[in-house]
């Protein structure tokens, strides 16, 4: 068999294992450990279960039927099969416990950098929302891709504010990655995928389902280094996420809430058992360090620094380069970073007489 007779065979596979709900690699590896005597002593009554599912799916013409529409239906949208273990199937994503069998990606994929999630609240306070917001911004400036779940409150502000920052934002459903959910988010689904990705474990067509929540919530921990949680009341998805994160050996952060709002009661309790507070991007960059430099080395770089003889406002320098705002930021915050400007009150920006080691 030719490598790519073998490539189709595994995906076949993997497809059909895939399309046992709750089939995961840890499922994958406890089938292959069991042969065909049997089960691993002390397996749960439901591994159990998906591992008889699993091996009658990998005769079954009905799943082989099935995997090939599944196959079908990604090719006409355009949406991209990772199954665990190919070259495209997300790093950070390998090594978690239950990581998924394969992804289903609309998008591009992100192009090497590292991630952040930011989580919280479907309903939060306003300056809550805005806080995730400004904050998801600076970091998508900084080079780092922003991770969440598109859901209303602080997931939407995140992608937003990665998204007005010129930055890559990363979302992951609960639902199938062609399906609009919220349904007021079909425009914020749009600009994702001009910027970013879309993930999900589940197929095209698959409607959300309020028990596929919490399991979306290890593949948005698992993407990123470390989770920041902008604000969660004491029952918050977004307290799961911080919990798996934990356990997958990522960072928490925490952004301090007012004590007197049920809104942060969650987040704040997160902070109270050890989780570290966050305020600005410079607080997460002290966790996590910051992410890898991206060159800033000719291009609009230069056009910024032939612009910058005196000190100017942003506006200016867009002007100056020719190259709207929102686009511009990342430029100029990699600039800072790498000591080449510097940045002053009120948006102002001057150029260093020599880099600072």
């Amino acid at each position: 068999m030719d490598d790519s007779a073998s490539t189709a065979s595994l995906l076949d596979t993997f497809l059909r294992l895939s399309l046992i709900e709750g089939f995961n690699v840890d499922h994958l590896q406890r089938l292959r450990a069991s042969g065909a005597g049997g089960f691993l002593p002390g397996m749960t009554p439901r591994g159990v279960s998906l591992l008889g599912k699993a091996k009658a799916a990998l005769g079954s013409a009905e799943a082989g039927r099935r995997a090939e529409a599944v196959r079908e239906a990604c090719g006409r949208m355009g949406i991209a099969i990772l199954p665990w273990g190919a070259s495209d199937y997300p790093v950070a994503l390998r090594e978690i416990p239950g990581a998924p069998l394969l992804l289903y990606r609309a998008g591009k994929g992100p192009e090497g950098g590292e991630s952040v999630a930011v989580v919280g609240s479907r309903a939060p306070t306003g300056p809550g929302r805005e806080f995730a917001r400004i904050l998801s911004g600076e970091l998508a400036a900084a080079g780092w891709t922003v991770v969440s779940g598109m859901a209303r409150g602080i997931d939407a502000a995140a992608h937003r504010g990665a998204l007005h920052a010129g930055g890559t934002t990363v979302a992951v459903l609960g639902c199938g990655v062609d399906v609009a959910y919220p349904r007021e988010h079909a425009e914020l689904r749009d600009e994702i995928l001009e910027k970013g990705a879309i993930f999900s474990e589940y197929p095209p067509g698959s409607f959300p389902q309020p028990y596929r929540f919490p399991e979306r919530n290890r593949i948005v921990s698992g993407l990123s280094r470390g989770v920041i949680v902008a604000e969660a009341p004491e029952r918050s998805g977004a307290l799961i996420t911080a919990r798996l994160a934990l356990e997958q050996g990522r960072d928490v952060m925490v952004v301090p809430g007012n004590p007197w709002f049920p809104h942060t009661a969650g987040s704040n309790r997160l902070l109270r058992e050890g989780a570290t507070p966050v305020c600005s991007v410079a607080d997460v960059h002290g966790v996590l360090g910051c992410p890898s430099p991206v060159s800033v080395g000719g291009g609009v770089a230069e056009r910024v620094l032939d612009a910058l003889e005196a000190e100017l406002h942003v506006g200016e320098i867009s002007e100056a380069v020719s190259m709207p705002v929102h686009e511009l930021l990342p430029c100029l915050m990699e600039m800072e970073l790498a000591n080449l400007v510097e940045k002053r009150p009120g948006d102002y920006y001057k150029k260093r007489s020599a880099p600072v080691g």
